[in-house]
């Protein structure tokens, strides 16, 4: 987009397709949790970041928690867990900065990657968003975190769709509770509107541009990996910001 560009902001939403990793992680795992050779998930990280044009030794991310923790990722964060699961940020869901080089990371397969950017301010966020994410409020903290509201511009990426997402009564009730009507019974299965759920999150944080990717993951295994398909292995979303 020209005002991503112009600020010299840089993002990627990955696929499955164009690694090294073989089955069942074929090909462009991205994730040292999911079993996949750690040395074959470096040099995937490093095919993606050539992607942004990043350094992988300043890819960062968390270990994800389906929480609503988020930081701010500063020169003494920046590469924590780059090159080694160990080093990862614990328990962090959602990682902002005003860096320029750092790469924030989340990584997904069916829950929700949202992508917040302040083109004028230049800051970025990336927010792993699953439904109890979004019911412990994970993108509104992320939101407060960055302040300026109405300056945010938020992309939802490749996820789980309503047309795919069933759970039963123990996800139903608290996504309802925090959702409203993007929890519905359909042909006799509840189901949740994750995307819907974001873009209620968003507005209520005060965020009014929302661009929505509208691929679902679980319709198109042989494009994404997808949890709900079976699938260990995870894709990524990654940004970045050009030094000025």
């Amino acid at each position: 987009m020209p005002a991503l560009e112009s600020a010299g902001i840089r993002i990627a939403f990955t696929t499955r397709h164009g690694g090294f990793s073989g089955d069942p992680f074929s090909s462009l795992n991205l994730s040292f949790f999911s079993g996949d050779d750690p040395d074959v998930v470096m040099a995937n990280r490093a095919r993606a970041m050539a992607v942004i044009g990043g350094d992988p030794a300043s890819w960062t991310s968390g270990r994800q928690v389906h929480g609503a923790e988020t930081v701010r990722v500063d020169g003494e964060r920046k590469g924590a867990g780059a090159d080694s699961p160990e080093t990862t940020l614990p328990g962090i869901d959602a990682l902002w900065t005003d860096e320029p080089g750092v790469v924030l990371a989340v990584l997904i397969a069916d829950c929700v990657p949202v992508l917040l950017v302040d083109p004028a301010a230049r800051r970025i966020a990336t927010v792993h968003a699953g439904w109890r994410g979004m019911t412990s409020g994970v993108i509104e903290a992320t939101v407060r975190a960055m302040g300026a509201p109405d300056a945010l511009m938020a992309f939802i990426g490749p996820s789980i769709g309503p047309c795919c997402y069933e759970v039963g009564d123990d996800v139903a009730e608290p996504a309802r509770a925090a959702l409203g009507p993007d929890v519905e019974r359909r042909n006799g299965t509840m189901r949740v509107d994750l995307w819907g759920g974001a873009r209620i999150a968003l507005r209520r944080a005060g965020v009014a541009s929302i661009h929505l990717s509208a691929l679902c993951t679980r319709c198109e295994p042989h494009r994404f990996f997808s949890h709900r398909a079976g699938h260990a292995a995870r894709q990524g979303l990654l940004a970045t910001i050009d030094a000025a």
